[in-house]
């Protein structure tokens, strides 16, 4: 479980929830709080892993003498599965002025094949450099004597120094995401579709409104999915001819009477009720690197804006299940895994998701 740095009391859904900082909220620690004092001649740290979208921090104790390299050794050591810092990245050295300045220069592995430039990344591969920086930077500032963190990948430097401030959870929060997504066109044979959707649970019966925008094409890109056709979101004729015969999925997992079952390779969610689906939804689970575990879990908290700190964004309607990997809208959810490990959820159907996830509830994940 994530190591909790501060507990603050949320209600949500008519529900106190327990919040802990590095797993969907800021991360503040003062200076009187940080590891602390060496104890013969050791120092403690706090070595920032990974769990989904957030932080799991593991205190360890390292040599006082060369804290500041023996931090970031002890980053580098943390499992592939738990990092998003790459496999085979090295410290070259570490070197700290008097104001509490740190530069982090590592091998070229820490950027990889990532362009230096900002300007020439796609979004994924800024968000893989801002989590990996987030990672250094908290480890390093959990030290006494860091402030600020400027990390250099193979003699180039890929950030200005930064502080947990940069982090921090901003004072006002956005609202959440529109949930009606009514845009798109009238088509030909639009309802006869929707109804068939609607009938086989992909899309919800308010939905058949003869509108092909971005809720149907969800449902339709789920549909694909289950029945193995390519996964284009359009209806087309080999999709048509599947719909006329199809029947409705069914879960794998039929205890208890009320779960959620994840299937990872297919891209969909299924909302059980009593060993029936009664609602498949597309949704996106962790992409390479950051795969989301399978397994058997409990929902166990909720927030209907959550933090991430490493991503400095927020994750609406987030329901947490496993450390911090939690069902949450995204603006993107693609026909492939494509997230740094939870489960992404369109925006139309994000609410439904997150009003059937209650604490408690099951999720089986399967690959």
């Amino acid at each position: 479980m994530p190591v909790p740095c501060k507990l603050a009391v949320a209600s949500v859904a008519s529900a106190c929830l327990i919040a802990f900082a590095g797993c969907g909220s800021s991360i503040e620690e003062d200076s009187a709080n940080r590891p602390g004092d060496g104890v013969g001649g050791t120092e403690l740290v706090k070595v920032y892993s990974t769990e989904g979208e957030q932080f799991d921090p593991v205190s360890k104790r390292i040599s006082a003498g060369d804290a500041p390299e023996a931090a970031t050794e002890a980053l580098l050591d943390v499992p592939e599965e738990r990092t998003y810092i790459p496999g085979g990245t090295r410290v070259s050295k570490v070197t700290v002025s008097g104001d509490g300045r740190a530069t982090v220069k590592l091998s070229r592995e820490f950027l990889g094949n990532i362009p230096a430039n900002p300007a020439r990344r796609t979004r994924r591969q800024n968000e893989a450099v801002e989590g990996r920086v987030a990672q250094v930077t908290y480890t390093l500032t959990s030290l006494k004597s860091i402030d600020k963190v400027k990390v250099q990948s193979g003699g180039i430097t890929v950030t200005t120094p930064k502080d947990r401030a940069d982090y921090a959870e901003p004072d006002s929060r956005p609202p959440l995401p529109a949930n009606g997504e009514r845009y798109g066109v009238r088509a030909t044979g639009a309802f006869q579709i929707q109804q068939r959707l609607a009938d086989l649970g992909y899309l919800p019966q308010r939905g058949v409104d003869g509108v092909i925008g971005y809720q149907t094409q969800q449902a339709v890109m789920a549909f694909q999915s289950w029945e193995g056709l390519a996964r284009d979101g359009v209806a087309g004729p080999q999709t048509k001819a599947a719909l006329r015969t199809a029947k409705r999925p069914r879960p794998n997992a039929k205890r208890p009477k009320r779960l959620m079952e994840v299937r990872i390779g297919k891209g969909v969610l299924m909302l059980v009720r009593n060993g029936r689906a009664v609602r498949t939804i597309h949704v996106s689970a962790g992409g390479p690197g950051t795969e989301t575990p399978t397994g058997r879990y409990k929902v166990f908290r909720k927030e209907l804006q959550s933090w991430s700190v490493p991503f400095s964004t927020w994750l609406p309607y987030a329901s947490y299940f496993n450390n911090g990997i939690a069902f949450h809208e995204y603006p993107d959810v693609p026909p492939y895994p494509a997230s740094h490990g939870c489960v992404r959820v369109p925006a139309p159907e994000a609410p439904l998701v997150y009003r059937f996830a209650t604490i408690g509830t099951v999720v089986v994940v399967r690959s």
